[in-house]
This record gives C-alpha cells, structure tokens and sequence, in this order.
C-alpha cells in the first residue's frame, strides 16, 4: 500500500511501526453545532483508510477526539468568540449540555453513513490534566513563554515549522491579519493556554497561571500522546487542519520527544457546493439527516463520495445525489441477483450478522475464502481491485472494477459475489447484506414445501428468484410489483397464496412437469 503524505508531498510505501498493527489518529468534532455532509467526508477518509487497512490483515487502533471545549479555532482571524458559550446561550443550555447533545448526533450521523466508531473518544474536557502538564514541560523546554496567564509557543524555537503546510515563518508573518495581541513576542506563535475572561464558565485552575482553558492544538497532541505513544502511524483530517492545527501539532510534541508524532499524515480535501466550500456562514449547510428528508439514502451520499478520490474536491448537486441515489440501487439489485443466482455455494459462506470480527465490528465480508481459489479472470479483478486501493486508495478506479466484476456474466455468480462482498469490506456499501438476502431466499425457497406439495414436485426452473423477488416486493409494500410477480409465476406454473402476517406459500400445478 502507497500513501500520499502530506508531509513529504509524494506517496510513499506503508509501514506500520509495530508489524501488523496501525495506531491512528483524526481530529473529531468541535461539538458546539451539528456535522455537515462536508465534514462527514472527511471523516469517510479515515474510515475508507482504517477498512482498507483491515481488509489487509493490520489490527487498527483508531482513536478520533472530540472538542468539547470552547475556545478560538483559528486566533488569527477570531477574536473573542467563544462558540461553545454562545451556542449555550443561544439554545439556553449549559456548556456541558450543548456539547453532549451535538456528540451524540455526531456519532448518529457517523453511524448513519457507514462509519466505523472510533476505539476510543475521548473528551477534551476529560484530559485538561494532560494537556497543562504538557504546556508546563513546553514553558520549562524554552519552547513557551507565559504572559499574564497566557501562554503561547514560541515558533522560532522549532526549526521545522512550516514544513507540513510549506509555509516559512517570513510568509506567517507577513500575511498575518488583524491587530496582533500585544502579549506575544511573534505574531507567528500561538496560544497553549489563555488566561479566562471575566464571566467564563468553561475554565479550570492551573499552579502557574491561574484559571483558564487550553489551546485548541493542545488538545490533540495530549491525547493523541495518551493514547497512542509519543509516534504513531497515521494522523488523518480535513485539509483545513493542516495549517494551523496539524503545523502546531508537530510542533508541540515534537519539540518535547524529538520524533514526529505521526508517520503518515494524510488529508481530505474540501466538499464544494456550486463551487463554494460547505460551511454555515456560506449558507450552504447541510446535514446527512437532511439529505435523508430529501429521498437520498445515507449510503448514497457515501457511494457519491466513492466517486471522487480524497485528495480531490468534491462538488455536491442535486443532480449528483439523485445519480448516487440511483447508482446504490443498481449495484443493490445487482448484488441480490448474485445471490438469487449462486444460492448456497458462495466460498466461505457468508457472515452470520451477529458473528463480530477482530476488530470488535461485524465484519461487512465474508467468510475466508482463499483468492487462490478463484478462477484466473476472478483473480485478474481481484488483484486489479486491491492495486486500486493500494494505490493511496484511489476508490474511483476500484469502484468501477467492482461494477465490472458485478457484471461479468462470464464468471459463476459464486465469483461475482465473492468479489463483491470483499470489495465492500472497504466500500462500506452493506452489499454483503444484499447478497446474503438473495442467497437466503433463494435456500429458503428450497427447503419450503406449502401444503399439498410433494418433494417430487421441484420448483420450475427460475421460480425461487422469482418468489424471493416477490417477498421482497411485499416487504417494501411494493403491490404493483408483488402482482406482476404473481403473474409471472403463473405463467410458469407456480401458484401463490398469500397467508396473513405476509408469508406467501405456493404449490405447482399439476399442469408443470
């Protein structure tokens, strides 16, 4: 697998520090307001790469944060806005209350598009402890200086700043805006800790100065320390977080254990709407709940963003919603068929639901079957599908080869569905679920015998897809469809009756030899 680090600027071969296991890292929510369908894409990336990385045997530990303190994203451009107390105020909640309730909805939402939780989430507000332990070693290692309880990082005492965004400190300085606080020695350095204002109820107390909040980049590096060492593999996040946040990052915590704190660090780019980034002051904001309102699918808002690599922007339309929503529902029917059509003799069997995997999830694949096992041009797609994905994840291309394999006629469906249901253990497209309806139906249909059938009166041939079509039709209340059905059945000599609670029974007629 090759990554594009955003460090480096080129892919680079993957290597995980322990042998077979991944320590990753992305930044979570600011939970003082509801996720957009734009932040949601940035967190698709962490959990395209995580299943990825699954599917290649790694163990993953993936730990994504949630900020739940208010304070100043941005100091550069923000003065004065705690976003966290205002959102308190306006929806006449405590601090505690608005954070809760906007993480809940966060995790919701993840749910809702297929993201795997997090091992861990931990709270800012649990870890205050360790980030103002950090900022003593930072003020104690000549790399912070504290002015009236406030306490900023001193970049000039870190030779390497700027180097994961490209920025020079020279650049920093002069493309600095607004009036620069008349405590800092730089208006490149940052804040650590910043001293709380009269009235502030999100504080807490420290031994050297006084009662206050941390930084916004402090946060990150004390927890992702706690919970995954002084380095780790992956650091993942939006492209906004590289500078300043992931720039502020590095140099925070390598500056006290003179490693990089993150191998990898990989970034999603921006989700445009008519061309313009989602964000609610451009009045462009949406929530995946919203899209739901609207007849799109959560997974087909996830399969559009397949469409596009993660290093590459994304434009959302209606128009490119309903082709999601269309394109989901193709590869859908094309995976019951499958099912339908390879019955019980797909390799490995497929996953029971409630079997959990490794890594404490129901695993979305199926059962080991050996690649080796497949024909040669089986294996051909297979190997085309895993160069896709190890190539720095281009899902676009390995998207399209999935469709391909889904519709090689040429291969026994056992194959097809083989390759589908281990495409999707990255895809998070819940086609394993789609086939093993089909593949249900289609061993259920032949175990059922209704009364006044005998077991020398086998089915008529495509008669099974046919019925398992129809339950599926009267299970989404499809009747114009069940009736089709019925008819097409009794052309072949299959008679159906319906029995309450919605079972359907049926006998062949005398007339079907």
């Amino acid at each position: 697998m090759h990554l594009r680090s955003t460090l480096t600027r080129t892919k680079e071969p993957f290597a995980s520090l322990v042998p077979g296991a991944v320590r990753m890292y992305t930044c979570g929510p600011t939970v003082y307001r509801y996720a957009h369908i734009g932040n949601l894409r940035s967190y698709l990336l962490a959990d395209l790469l995580r299943r990825a990385l699954l599917a290649r045997g790694f163990d993953v530990l993936h730990v994504k944060n949630i900020t739940d303190v208010g304070h100043l994203r941005d100091e550069r451009f923000d003065r004065g806005e705690d976003k966290m107390l205002v959102a308190a105020k306006l929806e006449a909640k405590s601090p505690e209350e608005i954070a809760r309730f906007y993480e809940a909805t966060f995790h919701a939402d993840e749910a809702l598009v297929n993201i795997l939780p997090a091992h861990v989430f931990p709270r800012a507000t649990d870890h205050i402890d360790e980030m103002i332990a950090m900022v003593e070693r930072l003020e104690d290692g000549g790399f912070a200086y504290a002015v009236e309880g406030n306490v900023y990082y001193d970049v000039s005492r870190f030779p390497g700043y700027g180097a994961l965004s490209g920025n020079t400190l020279d650049e920093l300085r002069a493309g600095h805006r607004g009036e620069i606080e008349a405590d800092k020695r730089d208006p490149a350095d940052f804040a650590l800790w910043k001293r709380a204002g009269e009235g502030r109820l999100a504080k807490w107390p420290t031994g050297r100065w006084g009662e206050g909040f941390p930084g916004w980049h402090i946060e990150c590096s004390a927890m992702a320390t706690k919970y995954l060492g002084e380095q780790f593999d992956i650091h993942t996040g939006g492209i906004d977080n590289v500078f300043p946040h992931h720039e502020d990052e590095i140099a925070q915590s390598q500056a006290l254990t003179g490693v990089l704190p993150a191998r990898y660090w990989v970034h999603g780019e921006h989700l445009l709407v008519a061309g313009r980034k989602m964000a609610k002051s451009a009045g462009n904001f949406q929530r995946i709940t919203e899209l739901a309102e609207q007849g799109i699918e959560p997974l087909a808002f996830r399969l559009l963003c397949l469409t596009s690599h993660y290093r590459a922007k994304m434009n959302v339309s209606d128009e490119s919603l309903r082709g999601a929503q269309a394109g989901l529902a193709s590869l859908r029917a094309r995976a019951r068929a499958i099912g339908r059509e390879a019955g019980s003799s797909l390799p490995g069997g497929l996953v029971a639901p409630d079997a959990p995997g490794p890594d404490g999830v129901v695993p979305p694949g199926m059962g080991a079957a050996d690649p080796a096992e497949l024909s040669a041009p089986a294996r051909a797609l297979f190997e085309r599908w895993t160069a896709a994905v190890d190539d720095d994840l281009d899902l676009p291309k390995g998207l399209a080869i999935v469709r391909e394999a889904a519709k090689a006629s040429d291969l026994p469906a056992a194959e097809r569905g083989w390759l589908l249901v281990e495409a999707d253990r990255v895809l998070g497209l819940d086609l394993a679920r789609e086939i093993d309806v089909g593949a249900a139906a289609v061993a259920s249909a032949a175990r059922k015998r209704p009364p006044g059938t005998t077991p020398d009166a086998p089915l008529p041939a495509g008669a099974a897809a046919l019925l398992a079509e129809r339950a599926a039709a009267r299970a989404g209340k499809d009747w114009p469809r069940s009736d089709a059905l019925r008819a097409e059945l009794a052309a072949i000599g299959v008679v159906v009756v319906d029995r309450p609670g919605g079972a359907q029974e049926w006998r062949v007629s005398d007339d079907v030899t």
